[in-house]
């Protein structure tokens, strides 16, 4: 019998040895999207804001929110080979470069632009958009097509969704999706062309549908063609299609919030923008909040604890902790340009904590965690103004958060950070962000997701082999995921 059982454990951990080779991400680690080089001491750069440059994906492991550590870098093909195209981000951009996990966990997803990051550098101008065009982002959709990466839990990477009537001459965001064969993307247009917002697409396809459309009047009487608004994080939150905005395009669109598109997860032209959750900004739409010195991030409110100010929102990125609780990256920077009573634009930067009331459906800022992020405010030339990206888990009523700064200059140095706050706290006093890791030399960090899970046969060999009972999958799943 024990010889039989040594076998059998011989057996495991050749299978688990096997399994691992082809892993490339482990679960529960982290991975965050990186525009430059990449890799520290690379040599593809260096680069210059606007630039085409390569997306690499740096894996951490982590110790909770208090630690973490850089394990491997997968670059995304920089070559199109068969229908797969090349993919590259435009390094600096403050809005792009969104990373999310599929809702069966089984991929990663992100948004790019289809060329060749060094052909796009020597000669930009030859990819349309505007004239003596030499940022890539302003590339016409049709020469650069739009591309969505599904990565797979081995380092797999299909490339073959390559959009050509989606952000023209401006930014891929964000890209959601179930399982990796249908998507839910978002980004901005120009001017009032058809290209910005919420589209659907398919594995394989080169157009894409709009969700959210021709959904916002023309900004001014001598513009008599409407537009799209621009949108920014995108997700499937409990079979519903969720989105972030932050604009100031259109009419009646002067507004920043967190909505909801259409009802469920819709896939033809709704003509209609997100509707904003109840309570999130002011009734008018217009984007703003009135902060006190409880709930702001302490930058942008008054000293005295009696005294309030009403700021701009800039809406990036959120978590559901569960259904009444959300965290909302802020960029502390809002697209909004309207002024507030101080008679300037600003905002409220750092990682928003809102709490809905379960009778009312009304939504309330509970308060701003803000600190150990070192914040400037948006006045300021350079440094960190708020958040980014943001990913989340829930485990035994604390909420651990990761999330990825936001700068006032393009090419600002740029960081990954951690905080747990407690699912019940109604106050953010003692709370503080850990720096876990920051963008190496001509690099910036962007989006930031956990690391998908291998496919059910590989996962039970590892799981056999390390006689696991799956810890880590329980402290990854949250009530809305």
């Amino acid at each position: 019998m024990k010889r039989i059982t040594s076998v059998l454990l011989l057996l495991a951990g050749t299978a688990l040895a096997g399994a691992a080779q082809a892993q490339v991400f482990v679960p529960g680690n982290l991975v965050v999207s990186v525009e430059g080089n990449g890799v520290e001491g690379a040599t593809s750069g260096p680069y210059t804001d606007n630039q085409a440059a390569p997306l690499t994906l740096f894996q951490f492991s982590h110790n909770g929110t208090a630690s973490a550590t850089y394990q491997s870098a997968l670059v995304l093909p920089q070559t199109a080979s068969g229908a797969n195209h090349a993919i590259s981000g435009e390094y600096g951009s403050s809005s792009e470069g969104g990373l999310q996990l599929t809702g069966n966990g089984r991929d990663l997803v992100i948004a790019g632009y289809g060329v060749n990051a060094a052909t796009f550098n020597a000669d930009p101008g030859s990819f349309g958009g505007v004239a003596g065009n030499k940022a890539l982002a302003q590339s016409a959709a049709a020469d650069v097509p739009r591309v969505i990466a599904v990565i797979g839990a081995n380092g797999s990477v299909n490339m073959t969704t390559a959009l050509t009537n989606v952000f023209d001459q401006n930014n891929p965001r964000s890209v959601a999706s179930y399982d990796g064969t249908s998507f839910y993307i978002s980004g901005q247009g120009t001017g009032t062309d058809q290209t910005g917002g919420v589209f659907f697409a398919t594995l394989g396809a080169n157009s894409a549908t709009p969700i959210t459309g021709d959904d916002t009047m023309a900004k001014s009487s001598s513009k008599t063609d409407d537009a799209t608004q621009d949108t920014r994080a995108v997700r499937i939150v409990d079979g519903q299609l969720v989105v972030a905005t932050d604009s100031k395009g259109g009419k009646n669109n002067a507004r920043s919030y967190v909505g909801t598109v259409g009802t469920g997860l819709p896939t033809t032209d709704l003509n209609a923008g997100p509707t904003m959750l109840p309570g999130f900004g002011n009734t008018g739409g217009t984007g703003k909040e009135t902060i006190s010195f409880a709930t702001g991030n302490g930058v942008n409110v008054p000293t005295a604890s009696s005294a309030n100010v009403t700021v701009n929102l800039s809406p990036n990125d959120f978590f559901y902790a569960d259904a009444n609780t959300l965290y909302v990256t802020d960029s502390g920077n809002p697209k909004n340009d309207s002024t507030v009573s101080s008679g300037t634009s600003i905002g409220d930067g750092g990682l928003q904590k809102w709490v809905r009331n379960p009778t009312t459906g009304v939504w309330s800022l509970e308060y701003t965690l803000a600190a150990g992020l070192d914040l400037v405010p948006n006045t300021d030339t350079s440094g960190t103004t708020g958040l980014l990206s943001l990913t989340g888990e829930v485990y035994n009523g604390q909420v651990e958060l990761f999330a990825t700064s936001y700068t006032i200059g393009d090419t600002d140095p740029s960081f990954l950070f951690g905080i747990t706050d407690s699912l019940s706290a109604t106050s953010g006093a003692g709370e503080k962000f850990t720096e876990l890791a920051e963008a190496p030399a001509d690099s910036t960090f962007k989006g930031v997701a956990f690391a998908p899970i291998p496919e059910p046969a590989t996962w039970a060999l590892m799981l056999a082999g390390f006689g696991l009972a799956g810890a880590t999958l329980r402290r990854r799943r949250s009530a809305l995921a």
